[in-house]
């Protein structure tokens, strides 16, 4: 009795061990697949400037010159886009100036066709929002104040834009 006891026990141990490999070896099997990975890199939304050129002013004259001009934007995806201008040599973008190295002739740049916006950093920056991604463009407007007595010469400016996204 004793024997058969074992040899059940040593039976049913056996078929367990054989039970537990069956059961690994079925875990084992399976079916294989893919995960396919891929990204698109896009160009960097850019800003390109222009030029802003008032032609003659002279002298003294009574009425403002005013001048436009266009700044581009590309490759920028949708949302809102701040274009900030800095002061430009004067260093202020409340009093900017242009210069022809001994002379100043003051000037200044909008955000709007009336005039009324300076274009400056922060609070004064502009605000576009794009509806879709692409290109497009941003106006500028320029006045020179009427009344400036400035010496005869070529006077410039040049102005650092920073377009943030």
């Amino acid at each position: 009795m004793t024997a058969k006891r074992i040899g059940l026990a040593t039976a049913a141990a056996t078929t367990g061990i054989m039970l537990l490999a069956g059961a690994a070896e079925v875990r084992a099997d399976g079916d294989t697949a893919t995960l396919n990975v891929q990204a698109t890199v896009q160009e960097s939304c850019g800003v390109n400037g222009s030029s802003l050129d008032f032609g003659t002013y002279i002298s003294g004259q009574t009425d403002a010159a005013e001048a436009d001009a266009t700044l581009s934007f590309s490759s920028c995806p949708a949302g809102q886009l701040t274009f900030e201008f800095d002061g430009g040599q004067a260093g202020d973008t409340a009093a900017r100036a242009m210069s022809n190295g001994s002379g100043e002739l003051s000037y200044q740049l909008y955000r709007d066709a009336a005039r009324a916006q300076v274009w400056g950093a922060g609070s004064d920056a502009a605000r576009l929002v794009v509806l879709v991604p692409g290109s497009g463009t941003v106006p500028v407007y320029g006045r020179i104040p009427g009344g400036q007595a400035a010496a005869a010469g070529t006077y410039a400016d040049t102005i650092a834009i920073t377009m943030s996204f």
